[in-house]
């Protein structure tokens, strides 16, 4: 394909490929808030897209997995989807059941089983464990020592088997200025920081169109994050060809921005 794609190791079980984490050990692929019908929600608003959601998140997904070398023959153990499978709040829209039974059949084919854990998007997704394939579902869900859950909700207790948790919902951004023109881009990008005492990794939206909130600028959704402690969380920006870059940490980030701010004559938003 031509691609590039990388793999950076953010623990000692957890690696970031592209806009996915994949845990070596485990051979498992993990995507969070693919966010199934999002196009077709924007197209309801009135805003006009071509249709090529559903073919972009393929490609990006068939990148991964080729350099994965994954094949029929050498399957993942498997695809956990860390929330927010689909994007209509409820029961799932006629498209987002068909675009969400796609993706399905396309994991099935190259993994034994499929772990979908609950967002606070999605509705019903029993239908979707009852179509035959080897798909469960789940609050949360433990592999050895990572813990995986969507991060909308406070957790009560960690068990102290935990060492990492790993949560999607913030959909994390950052914003990065050109120095030369004043622009700024926003990319997606992986957190990694601390919860509570364990390691907690937050990992961006699969959905090539949900960019995100810029962290630089915004505050937090998920309430497992803190607005001063997510000062201390390293950054990792993903490119567009998925290349992941370790980028410091997010207070270094937002303090270099309001430095540069303060010599172009263009302050960011406070955020603190």
């Amino acid at each position: 394909m031509g691609q590039k794609s990388q793999i950076l190791k953010l623990t000692d079980e957890v690696e970031a490929l592209d806009l996915a984490l994949y845990l070596p050990d485990e051979r498992t692929l993990v995507l969070a808030d693919v966010h199934v019908g999002y196009e077709a929600a924007l197209l309801r608003e009135g805003t006009l897209l071509p249709k090529r959601h559903l073919q972009a998140l393929s490609d990006r997904l068939n990148r991964i997995l080729e350099k994965l070398e994954v094949s029929a023959e050498n399957p993942l153990n498997r695809v956990i989807v860390n929330g927010d499978l689909s994007h209509q709040f409820g029961f799932l829209t006629y498209q987002e059941s068909l675009d969400s039974f796609h993706l399905l059949n396309r994991l099935d084919a190259l993994c034994n089983e499929i772990i979908l854990l609950k967002g606070n998007h999605d509705g019903n997704l029993m239908p979707l464990t009852e179509s035959g394939k080897r798909v469960l579902l789940y609050d949360s869900y433990q592999l050895d020592s990572v813990l995986f859950m969507h991060g909308n909700r406070e957790m009560e207790e960690i068990p102290e088997s935990i060492k990492t948790i790993v949560i999607g919902h913030e959909h994390p951004a950052i914003g990065l200025r050109d120095r030369v023109t004043g622009r700024v881009e926003l990319y997606k990008c992986f957190l990694v920081g601390e919860y509570r005492g364990v390691k907690l990794i937050v990992q961006p939206s699969f959905n090539p169109l949900a960019h995100g909130s810029d962290l630089t600028r915004e505050s937090c959704l998920s309430p497992l994050l803190d607005e001063r402690q997510i000062l201390s969380f390293e950054v990792y920006p993903v490119s567009d060809d998925g290349i992941v870059i370790r980028f410091g940490l997010l207070g270094d980030l937002i303090q270099s921005e309001e430095e540069l701010g303060a010599r172009i004559g263009q302050h960011p938003d406070p955020k603190y």
